[in-house]
């Protein structure tokens, strides 16, 4: 205990040297007034040694509510979240000292086939950042998934283990830091007209990079929204604080004017169909494979149909809806193809490591052709990421990071719907239900964007997968006892 009082000690000195001594640097030779956020810096240090489990809360709640870099410093090299990121970094620096002196970690979930999966997509994702074109920008991608997997993953099974009200107050930190960012996006969208989807776009901003985010972390959170406002154990005032929120979030949601965070939850409710029918996980794996077959066997056929639609997308919502399948005017879709069709020959240049993790924004330029070309493209292919999740590990780690990150999402949704189907306990069931549908949505997404780069977004969907994780092995432990 007295070596353990000895390190806080050190650590809070060296630490705080170290603030006072780059707050200067940027007072005297940037000319910088980052100085006087140092007593705040400093109290998150305070925290993080003493109260850690006040700082993690914490920081989940600020997610939401965190600020780009680029938001205060347009011309900066670098960007980050604020403050979030760097709280996250944190967190990663403590979580690897603890695991050097104290080494008390749970085993089960080391032990436990998804943190392996996840261990294999990490390691590999390392690997791949030392033969990056950009290793700089590889090793900085690597870092930012590492300490969101550490805090929303590995840290997050520490606290996610106490119970079913410790479970319900993590989510409803983040779901607090979503309310405001919500209620602040319609306020400020209802100002240009709800109606006008063009401005969908930027309204989430400073919080959300655009929209399409904005509305896939909504979408993540309606299965919590529904599991924590269903669960009959719990006090009647407090079902009805989330299922009051749940309008909010559905209005978010549908003037998000996000076309793939709508289809994600449409999905999602197939996925919640399917886990209520029980219906074995075998049988949905063989079906989804059938599909992709099919799909690739009468690519062409389906091409030539989609070609005949041509409704743009709208602030009608039907024809809104409809424009998911215009790929030969709307100008969204068309870009989308054409990221797609940069991947794919990137992927033929770089097969086995890839480009590297993050590198395709600043590789994909000379990959782009003119049939692809929109209004939204740019000269030097420098804004943007691949749009599609699989196709952005293809590029960015080879034939082997895209498998990585598939052994995932079967691993992950496996143990999810074996729980479900095989607990006796009606919170459990609940439960592994919500994040198996949260996560379900994100990765219907996944096939048109790219996310888990940024923490709104990563956070949710690897707490989601500490949640099942937890709820596993609790499970485990009723069975063998």
């Amino acid at each position: 205990m007295e070596r353990v009082s000895h390190i806080k000690l050190a650590l809070f000195y060296i630490v705080s040297l170290l603030f006072i001594a780059a707050n200067i640097y940027l007072l005297i030779v940037k000319e910088s007034r980052v100085l006087i956020l140092l007593p705040l810096a400093l109290g998150v240090v305070l925290l993080a040694l003493y109260r850690l489990d006040v700082l993690f809360r914490l920081v989940i709640f600020l997610t939401p509510l965190s600020i780009p870099l680029t938001t205060f410093y347009p011309d900066s090299t670098i960007n980050m979240s604020l403050p979030s990121e760097p709280i996250f970094f944190g967190l990663l620096g403590i979580f690897v000292l603890r695991l050097l002196m104290e080494n008390d970690f749970d085993r089960k979930v080391w032990r436990h086939p998804v943190t392996l999966m996840i261990g294999i997509y990490l390691g590999w994702m390392l690997l791949t950042s030392f033969t990056s074109t950009m290793p700089l920008v590889s090793l900085k991608a690597f870092l930012a998934a590492a300490w969101f997997i550490s805090a929303a993953y590995l840290m997050a099974t520490q606290y996610l283990k106490r119970g079913f009200s410790s479970v319900r107050e993590l989510w409803l930190l983040f779901l607090a830091g979503m309310v405001i960012v919500i209620i602040l996006t319609i306020r400020k969208h209802i100002g240009y007209g709800l109606w006008n989807k063009q401005i969908a776009y930027k309204v989430p901003q400073p919080f959300f990079n655009d929209h399409t985010v904005y509305g896939a972390v909504i979408a993540m959170m309606i299965p919590y929204l529904l599991a924590f406002a269903a669960d009959r154990e719990s006090r009647m005032k407090t079902r009805l604080l989330f299922l009051m929120l749940l309008p909010l979030f559905v209005a978010g949601l549908v003037f998000s004017y996000s076309r793939a965070s709508w289809l994600s939850v449409a999905v999602a409710a197939v996925v919640w169909l399917i886990m209520k029918l029980r219906i074995r996980f075998t049988h949905l794996l063989f079906t989804t494979v059938a599909v992709v077959v099919i799909l690739f066997t009468f690519w062409t056929q389906i091409l030539l149909k989609l070609e005949t639609n041509k409704t743009d997308s709208s602030s009608n919502m039907v024809k809104h809806v409809e424009s998911m399948t215009n790929i030969t005017s709307d100008a969204s879709n068309v870009e989308r193809l054409n990221r797609w069709y940069c991947a794919l020959e990137m992927f033929k240049e770089k097969p086995v490591f890839g480009w590297g993790p993050n590198t395709y924004q600043f590789k994909y330029a000379p990959f782009q052709i003119r049939e692809f070309r929109t209004i939204i493209s740019t000269n030097s292919g420098d804004w943007g990421n691949a749009h599609s999740e699989y196709l952005g590990a293809l590029v960015s780690s080879g034939l082997l990071g895209l498998l990585a990150f598939l052994s995932l999402i079967v691993s992950i949704l496996y143990t999810g719907i074996r729980l479900y189907s095989r607990t006796e306990d009606s919170r459990t069931r609940l439960l592994s239900m919500a994040a198996v549908l949260s996560l379900a949505t994100y990765f219907v997404h996944s096939f048109l964007n790219n996310f888990l780069d940024m923490d709104n977004a990563a956070i949710p969907f690897w707490m989601s997968f500490a949640l099942i994780v937890v709820l596993d092995i609790q499970e485990s432990n009723k069975i063998k006892g």
